[in-house]
């Protein structure tokens, strides 16, 4: 086999593994999940492209250039310490006390984006990284897209479309800046946590305003290492 028949083969592995999951989570909804804590549905949503870009990663071999950390650990634990420090301040502002199931809140959120981006960016990125960066995107998009099963035809899901190539771009910069799949997923939680119901209770000024200070800061955080270790060589 060709190592390109090798490379449609394991994305389609993969992506029939993530879908699968996915509808059999969303769509099928078993018994067992009425038994479980909210978060841990939430959880399971986000795990089909976890489970695939595992299998095909480690049983078939494929690429996956991201580390969970990637190139500076204490780097990438000071920005994902930002939001959480800024959501408590959130929380003081609203009631007068930090919120510890705000904190948790968010920690899910980035946990349930680990779980794809090991798909997405970990996998799938590194798969298709000898494209163009267009079609690269595009087809992460699609599939992408798909596997979240809104597949009607409506101005609501092209804009949802449209949100999902950008991210592709967007987060696609971050994975491969940071080589990290918890930056992956803290810049994919941001999405989340600007529209999920679970933090409604946040005025959605604040929850715009702590995103992004913490997205600005990552970046600078990271051009600054990098920057510095330019010049360092220089």
């Amino acid at each position: 086999m060709s190592d390109q028949s090798k490379k449609i083969a394991s994305i389609l592995t993969f992506f029939a593994i993530a879908i699968s999951v996915r509808y059999y989570i969303d769509v099928i909804k078993p018994n067992f999940l009425l038994d479980l804590h909210l978060y841990l549905q939430i959880l399971l949503l986000g795990i089909g492209p976890l489970i695939g870009g595992l299998v095909v990663v480690k049983f078939l071999k494929r690429p996956n250039f991201l580390k969970i950390f990637g190139l500076n650990f204490w780097k990438t634990i000071v920005i994902v310490s930002i939001p959480m420090i800024l959501f408590s301040l959130v929380g003081v502002i609203e009631n007068g006390i930090p919120s510890l199931n705000l904190l948790k809140i968010i920690g899910i959120f980035i946990l349930y984006a680990l779980f794809e981006e090991y798909g997405w960016r970990g996998y799938l990125q590194s798969e298709l990284s000898d494209l163009k960066k267009f079609y690269k995107y595009l087809i992460i998009t699609v599939l992408w897209f798909v596997w979240h099963l809104n597949l009607e035809l409506s101005l609501n899901n092209l804009i949802f479309f449209l949100l999902l190539f950008a991210g592709s771009y967007g987060i696609g910069f971050i994975a491969d800046r940071s080589k990290s799949l918890v930056m992956s997923a803290l810049f994919h939680s941001f999405f989340n946590i600007g529209q999920n119901p679970l933090l409604g209770d946040i005025q959605l000024n604040y929850k715009l305003i702590v995103i992004a200070i913490s997205a600005i800061s990552a970046i600078l955080i990271m051009r600054y290492g990098e920057n510095r270790n330019t010049s360092i060589t220089k």
